[in-house]
């Protein structure tokens, strides 16, 4: 998979998917089944648009852990945007000029609610305005209902807000992930209880989860270890500091400054302080009956 940055000249005949694509909840999924049943017809390659950085409020998705989901999906390349001043003030018909000169689009495919261009200002009838003038196909598809609600980035932060995971992951058509380097500082208090714990400091462009205690999973050296995660303060040690300590059931290994990545399984409780460090190892076995 390819990464094109806006404004790069790239010649591929393409079918390019239009919008935000920062959850990848199951509405996107449908764009993208559609951009490849087309481009298949078209023989052509399928790109999508998306931003390096927040487009307003946290990131669902960070941008690495996007590409990671559009490599799984079979997207040939990614057209990458910085939602800088200069982008926001283009208009919507420079914005489509840019990328029919840059790339060469024989269609696009998006939302029936996609908008583009300055304060939004662009919507889908002047992309099939511009597209039809251009010989460009648009295809434009129906939102999709998920319980009763629009698929949408709004209903995957308030499932976050709640800790909702396991409504999070049917959302977004997959579980919910993180990316994360292991920190190699810490005070090893885990490993001394005997919950040896890995730490990752989330970044501060991720929409955050609610803090809570969770059940997670890993592959660590190809094999999927289950375990619990805190993610948020650790109180019974009076420390304040946000981070996402897991502990993975039965892993030996040592992760301190390795990239792992950590699925949500489920919510299992709210972060409590306890009165010792022998209470908390007590609710932690707790905690591990439930997820094995």
């Amino acid at each position: 998979m390819q990464i094109v940055q806006y404004g790069e000249k790239y010649s591929v005949p393409c079918v390019l998917l239009l919008g935000y694509f920062d959850g990848m909840h199951v509405g996107h999924r449908a764009l993208v089944a559609k951009a490849k049943q087309v481009a298949q017809k078209l023989g052509c390659a399928v790109g999508i648009m998306t931003f390096t950085q927040s487009k307003k409020g946290g990131q669902i998705y960070l941008f690495e852990e996007r590409l990671h989901i559009f490599s799984s999906l079979g997207i040939d390349f990614v057209l990458a945007a910085q939602f800088d001043e200069k982008f926001k003030s283009t208009s919507p018909q420079e914005f489509l000029q840019t990328l029919c000169s840059c790339l060469c689009v024989h269609a696009f495919v998006c939302g029936e609610d996609f908008t583009f261009g300055k304060d939004a200002q662009g919507n889908v009838s002047l992309l099939q305005e511009f597209s039809k003038a251009n010989n460009i196909s648009v295809f434009v598809e129906k939102l999709v209902d998920f319980g009763g609600e629009k698929a949408a980035a709004t209903l995957a932060k308030k499932y976050l807000d709640e800790g909702d995971v396991r409504s999070l992951s049917k959302l977004l058509g997959g579980k919910y992930f993180v990316f994360g380097t292991v920190s190699t500082e810490g005070r090893h208090i885990g490993r001394q209880m005997g919950f040896p714990t890995a730490n990752i400091h989330l970044s501060a462009e991720k929409y955050p989860l609610k803090r809570a205690v969770y059940a997670v999973s890993a592959e660590l050296d190809k094999k999927m270890y289950r375990g619990i995660a805190n993610y948020g303060a650790r109180p019974t040690f009076g420390d304040g500091r946000v981070v996402l300590e897991a502990y993975f059931d039965g892993y030996k290994g040592d992760l301190y400054g390795r990239e792992i990545t950590v699925y949500f399984d489920d919510f299992l409780r709210e972060i409590k302080k306890f009165d010792s460090a022998e209470a908390l190892s007590a609710q932690l076995t707790k905690d591990l009956e439930k997820i094995r």
